[in-house]
């Protein structure tokens, strides 16, 4: 049978082609796939373990068209931590926006509240997962890889929820200290949702958002006021 001719996109040297304002279906799914297999293949090995061919040979798919679509590893990396994290940083924003529409300094614990609340949309084991492979890439990646992507992924939504706080907690209270608790905040999170689940015979930890989630807004404004107290202190 004659040899089937290359795609232009598979030439040496070829440039892609322009995506279409409107992908076609097997774009996106290779697309899909391609972040499919990356998210399994990252959560396993690592960003530095894990090869851009070994990916796409995971997802069915040419090394083109990674590089189509992401233009390499490190824009993988970010499309898969970036669809896991869209949905709550887009949750977060609506319930800051609603808070800061009514036209008075929120309370610390609405800041929070809408801060958090996203983070445990998905119920607890979705929300357990998705927090364990952000934390593994965010924490143990590379910091010269994954500083850039923190910075790309979170700088705005986190500068408006320290805005927040800031206007919420008493004034003069220094925004060094406001940043510090907030990323205790992020920490006390991250900390719980990929924690392992207690051991057998151990009273279980509260499993659902209306359980969780109001005591972990109390546990971390209290430590917001006691920094600003401290501040106010001295």
């Amino acid at each position: 049978m004659p040899r089937s001719q290359p795609r232009p996109e598979e030439l040496p040297g070829a440039l892609p082609p322009v995506p279409s304002e409107h992908p076609s279906p097997s774009a996106r799914s290779t697309k899909e796939s391609l972040l499919d297999a990356a998210e399994r293949l990252f959560a396993a090995r690592g960003f530095e373990g894990t090869s851009l061919r070994a990916v796409t040979q995971a997802a069915g798919q040419s090394v083109s068209a990674a590089h189509y679509h992401f233009g390499g590893k490190r824009g993988l990396l970010r499309a898969t931590l970036e669809r896991r994290l869209r949905p709550v940083v887009e949750g977060r924003l609506r319930m800051l926006d609603a808070l800061e529409a009514r036209g008075t300094a929120p309370r610390v614990e609405e800041v929070l509240e809408a801060f958090l609340r996203p983070t445990f949309g998905g119920g607890a084991e979705a929300a357990g997962a998705r927090a364990r492979f952000v934390a593994a890439r965010l924490f143990s990646d590379p910091p010269e890889l994954v500083g850039p992507l923190i910075r790309e992924l979170f700088g705005e939504v986190h500068r408006r929820f320290l805005d927040a706080l800031e206007a919420a907690l008493p004034p003069g209270t220094a925004r060094r200290e406001i940043e510090l608790g907030f990323r205790m905040v992020v920490g006390a999170t991250v900390q719980l949702l990929g924690a392992q689940p207690p051991r057998e015979g151990t009273e279980p930890w509260p499993a659902v958002p209306e359980e969780l989630v109001p005591r972990l807004v109390r546990f971390t404004a209290a430590g917001l006021r006691a920094l600003a107290a401290a501040e106010q202190a001295r």
